[in-house]
This record gives C-alpha cells, structure tokens and sequence, in this order.
C-alpha cells in the first residue's frame, strides 16, 4: 500500500474514533463470517445505536496510539471489527445481540474508562442495566428512606385517631329502647 493511502486511513480511523477514550468500544472476532451476513450484521448493529467497522489491525493500531488509547493494541490480532456506540455499555450489548445472530462473531475484548476488558469484561458491561433502569433504581434508593419517614410520623395520629374512636364508641350512650306494639300475645290473651 502506497504510504500516501495509509496515512490517509489513519487520518480517517483517527477522526472516527476521536472520541474512543470517552466511548469506549467492542473488537470482535468476524473471522468466517460470509460478506451478506456482514452487512445484515452491520444494519442490525446500525438499528442498535452501534457502528461496526472493518479495520486493518497496523494502522488502527497507530491511530488508537495516537488517540491515547494504545492499551488496545494488546487484541490487535487477526480479522478484527470495532464495535462502538454512544458507551461502551450500548456497544456491548449491541456485540451481545450480533453473537447470538451470528456464531462466526466472536469477542476479543473491548476498551471502557481507560481499561481494556476481555470477552468476560464486556459480557458483565452488557449485562448492566440500562440507564433508564438504573436511573430509576436511585430514585427508589432515595425515596425509601422518606417514606418511611412519612409513615413514621403519620403512625402516631392514626394511633391517636383509633384510641378517640375507642373512647368515642365507649362513651356513647345506648340506644333508646323502642316501644314494642301490640304483638300476637296481645291478641292471644284477649286483650281488646
């Protein structure tokens, strides 16, 4: 390859993945993976919010070098693809989805808040909840304690309020006795 085109490419993986140390991202195994069942791949990655993208291991190697996310290099092995999206987290569970379509993609490893992970690393990544979920998982955590504060502070009257009605229930005078009319016995005895 000319020296021209490469540095070329590495300018192009350095302007896409500008952003890798924030992002983060998935390398995939796609070795064996037929070309229709790539681009299948590539569109279901797309409808997940992930980008799949083919690369040449020498130069992406020098671009994430350059990006300051060398630790990479260590799974610059063979056929690789790098899986990104918004976070690491939606690439994961993208890579996630795409091995269970397909069993010719398999994960090498991926790159989260300076670290690289191996293939168990990014199954825990995709295993978290979503945001949504998490998000409203602390506003339970932060709810709990104030509502039990509210009951605290409501138990006392309610047991106020049943100790008045006990009393009230107590203190009420019986009811009048009715007048009874002139029964059958009356009418039995004679009476007229």
């Amino acid at each position: 390859m000319a020296h021209e085109v490469k540095d070329l490419m590495l300018k192009e993986l350095e302007e896409k993945f500008r952003d890798i140390r924030q992002t983060g991202c998935v390398l995939v195994d796609y070795q064996g993976l037929k070309a229709d069942k790539a681009r299948r791949l590539r569109r279901d990655a797309l409808a997940q919010g992930a980008e799949m993208t083919v690369v040449k291991n020498t130069i992406f190697g020098l671009a994430v070098e350059h990006l300051g996310a060398g630790e990479l290099r260590a799974l610059l092995q063979g056929p690789i693809a790098v899986v990104r999206a918004e976070d690491a987290i939606a690439a994961a569970r993208a890579v996630e989805q795409m091995a269970k379509a397909d069993g010719a993609i398999a994960v090498r490893g991926g790159y989260a808040d300076g670290k690289v992970l191996g293939p168990e690393g990014v199954q825990r990544l995709a295993s978290i909840p979503s945001r949504d979920v998490l998000l409203s998982m602390v506003a339970g955590a932060l709810m709990a304690p104030l509502r039990r504060l509210a009951c605290a502070l409501l138990a006392r009257p309610r047991e106020l309020l049943s100790v008045l009605e006990q009393l009230r229930d107590r203190a009420a005078p019986a009811p009048a006795a009715t007048l009874e009319e002139p029964g059958e016995d009356a009418v039995a005895s004679g009476e007229d």
